[in-house]
């Protein structure tokens, strides 16, 4: 089991973006969706080029304690996805404006090959800029602890669903497994 040295203010951010497929009035795909199923439209959502950034769902651990927890991207009066991807990015960045990459870790499942490369993509196309440079170095765990690649020790992809059930996670949401399935798999350290 990995341990690691805590350091005062150590941040961890815990996220999940969910995405949509592009707007079919976009014009990078305008005259391509007539000639698409529905299900290869669908797909878009996973492209950083064409899809959107819906939500990011985030929680923040400073010292142990979550000081931040929320869905960006979603209007805190109505509770409705207000859909402005830019603004959606530009609040995500500024979250992190402390984040220090020695110090500090990133916590998801699959989010070294999807989540923060899908971010980053779109805050280039968007002309965001984000508040720090992400690292996408492979087979480490820091400043990105990937769960999936974390308990698959790099060998294969394994679903969130298929992981919490094998670590007997009972959950409703989807984005509230990661940080406990982190725990359970015991290789994320509690503070």
């Amino acid at each position: 089991m990995r341990t690691w040295d805590w350091e005062d203010n150590q941040m961890r951010i815990f996220l999940d973006i969910e995405t949509l497929p592009p707007d079919k009035d976009d014009p990078l795909i305008r005259n391509r969706v007539t000639e698409m199923t529905d299900e290869d439209f669908r797909k878009l959502a996973l492209d950083g080029e064409y899809g959107r950034v819906l939500c990011i769902g985030v929680i923040v651990e400073q010292d142990g304690q979550i000081v931040h927890r929320g869905n960006i991207g979603r209007d805190r009066e109505t509770r409705r996805f207000h859909l402005d991807e830019a603004r959606t990015l530009r609040c995500f960045w500024k979250i992190l404006q402390d984040f220090k990459s020695q110090r500090d870790l990133f916590v998801g499942h699959n989010i070294l090959d999807f989540d923060l490369h899908f971010l980053c993509q779109r805050s280039v196309i968007k002309r965001v800029k984000p508040s720090i440079k992400v690292c996408f170095k492979r087979y480490c765990s820091h400043p990105v602890y990937d769960v999936m690649w974390e308990f698959e020790h790099w060998r294969r992809r394994i679903s969130l669903d298929e992981l919490a059930k094998i670590l007997g996670i009972n959950f409703r949401r989807r984005r509230s497994v990661a940080p406990h399935a982190a725990s359970r798999s015991g290789y994320l350290p509690r503070p």
